[in-house]
């Protein structure tokens, strides 16, 4: 797309002083015309999509926002013309722009959860910003639409305007998804970086660590591995594809498994899982009748720290809790038959 420039010292016409606008092509209109309306919506949705383009830091989705942006241009220039500057516009939204939005989405779809409730706004910046340029879009559409029931409008720029939207809303989910990614590898990192300096003391008193293996008080990696590999076998029988997350019994993490097939998302909801049941001493299936009203952990299921349905398990020695499992990647039934088939094997 060629770049306009323009004269920023002739950017004050007086020309709009009585209330009215020109429009490309000649024509002029009163500001409170609907056309305006609807093209200065599109202005403003382009402006919030700027603002989600300038805190998101990954590249590819900004690539992404700012072809939306150029298109919003056009589209601009469309709205802001009458019939005779239509004419004359040199470029349009087409069909193949539509496609392309349409192949956005499927490719930053594909490895998002299926839905479950609706999504309240406000897990970071980045993602809110993303929601708020969704919803000023949504409202140009709807400006669109009147628009259209009063005087012939595109309908590939009705459509743009519709994808853009549905586009928004999964670079939010996705942007949530790579934020608690981000998230959860540092605490994995911090984790892990703890048990390293406690490891380093526990070999200063070599006593004490033979004491606790012989009194079946901590679970060993070659344990946790063995629980795993149960785990994905299970899983090859079933078809799937699941991440394995095995804490010890401080929700300090010891080995964390994805399959290759497996969804990003299930990393941070199998660890929250074994966190979950680490730290409550329960079974996550279990929680789902406790946090509802009236139970005794009521209001836990706002805790973003916690998962409060099937797939998280603790696990035992001698009926002492020595860690937990966490396991994601199908439904919740799914993911409960695997972590079953895991805790049977640690107790052979």
């Amino acid at each position: 797309m060629a770049k306009v420039y323009t004269n920023l010292l002739n950017v004050y016409t007086r020309k709009g002083d009585s209330g009215d606008t020109g429009l490309y092509g000649g024509s002029r209109v009163s500001k409170t015309d609907i056309k305006v309306d609807t093209y200065g919506n599109i202005d403003e949705a382009s402006s919030f999509i700027g603002i989600a383009r300038a805190l998101i830091e990954d590249e590819e989705i900004k690539k992404t926002l700012y072809k939306i942006q150029e298109k919003f241009i056009i589209i601009g220039g469309y709205l802001s013309s009458d019939r005779n500057g239509i004419l004359k516009l040199k470029e349009k939204i087409s069909d193949a722009d539509v496609e392309e939005l349409e192949k956005n989405i499927d490719y930053f779809s594909k490895d998002l959860l299926p839905l479950s409730n609706f999504i309240i706004p406000g897990e970071n910046i980045q993602s809110s910003s993303l929601h708020v340029a969704r919803t000023v879009v949504r409202r140009s559409e709807r400006k669109i639409v009147h628009l259209r029931d009063r005087r012939e409008i595109s309908k590939e720029i009705l459509k743009y305007i519709n994808r853009t939207s549905d586009l928004l809303f999964i670079l939010a989910r996705v942007t949530e998804g790579k934020e608690a990614i981000s998230y959860i590898s540092n605490d994995i990192m911090k984790r892990i970086e703890n048990l390293e300096s406690k490891n380093n003391l526990i070999s200063r008193t070599p006593k004490r660590e033979e004491r606790d293996i012989k009194s079946n008080n901590m679970l060993t990696l070659e344990e946790a591995k063995k629980i795993i590999i149960a785990g994905e076998k299970k899983a090859v029988e079933m078809g799937k594809d699941f991440v394995f997350a095995i804490v010890n019994s401080e929700g300090n993490l010891i080995l964390e498994e994805k399959m290759d097939r497996a969804i990003l998302a299930s990393i941070e909801i199998a660890l929250k899982k074994a966190y979950t049941s680490a730290a409550l001493k329960l079974d996550t299936s279990i929680l789902t009748n406790l946090v509802n009203p009236g139970g005794s952990l009521y209001g836990l299921h706002t805790d973003s720290r916690y998962i409060v349905f099937g797939g998280g398990v603790v696990l035992k020695k001698d009926g002492k809790i020595v860690g937990a499992l966490g396991v994601s990647g199908g439904t919740v039934e799914e993911d409960m038959t695997i972590a079953s088939a895991c805790v049977e094997s640690f107790g052979k």
